[in-house]
């Protein structure tokens, strides 16, 4: 009876363990390295273990995409690449990592070069900087775009998004009092994904347009106008055909 009983509180506290009250544990994010290269060869492997990926997501997609497929385009073998990456999930993320930092420190040295420059000056080379990443890999932008609510089902915050919002928000804050909106953490919410979501959409839609400087100039007018309009000249106003034809 006692071994029953031994038995049987074990079991309660797995379960407890497992299922803890409120429902069951959720996901952990998963990892995007198992262990960080630390020699020059190492390095090498990872780098092309993640081009690879790049080259399986563009061409299979991410549903056909495995790890086995990964690492024979790598020309690795697939324990090589567990010893790096966890998961197909772990190698996505690793990708996305690399790829965001390298366009946020572009934006960043670009950012602290404009600092001193007129906001309309500094606006029109920033989205120039935007169009020009998304021109560099057009299909790897458009993949990793629509990954992107993947990642948050996995529990993964959008920590470069975060750190873009943070990098405008300390560009725009020394010319505040000339700015129209009184919420500086709201106007950057606004401005960066309006900017964001054209620049997308039109490397999507309108491919032509991100070559094409008017496509500039009308988003800096966009953000510049919200920022700080010039004030509404007076216009006579034109009578209506109506009114026309009343008299």
């Amino acid at each position: 009876m006692g071994l029953e009983c031994e038995r049987a509180l074990t079991f309660s506290t797995r379960v407890v363990l497992t299922f803890p009250r409120g429902g069951p544990m959720p996901r952990r994010p998963p990892p995007s390295r198992r262990r960080a290269p630390r020699q020059e060869r190492a390095q090498a492997t990872v780098d092309a273990i993640l081009t690879a990926t790049a080259r399986v997501l563009l061409r299979d997609g991410y549903e056909a995409a495995s790890t086995n497929r990964i690492a024979q385009e790598a020309g690795v073998s697939v324990g090589s690449l567990y010893q790096y990456f966890p998961s197909k999930e772990g190698l996505v993320t690793a990708l996305m990592e690399q790829h965001r930092a390298r366009s946020l420190a572009d934006f960043e040295a670009g950012l602290t070069s404009l600092a001193g420059q007129p906001l309309p000056v500094a606006m029109r080379a920033l989205i120039r900087q935007v169009l020009a990443v998304k021109r560099e890999n057009p299909r790897l932008n458009q993949v990793l775009h629509e990954l992107m609510p993947r990642m948050r089902q996995w529990g993964l915050s959008d920590v470069y998004s975060q750190r873009l919002h943070r990098m405008v928000r300390a560009f725009l804050a020394p010319r505040f009092e000339d700015l129209r909106p009184r919420n500086l953490d709201m106007a950057v919410f606004i401005l960066v994904n309006a900017v964001e979501a054209l620049c997308h959409t039109a490397l999507t839609d309108r491919p032509e347009y991100v070559e094409d400087d008017a496509f500039v100039e009308e988003i800096a007018a966009l953000a510049i106008g919200y920022l700080r309009p010039e004030p509404a000249l007076a216009r006579p106003r034109r009578a209506t055909r109506e009114r026309v034809a009343r008299m």
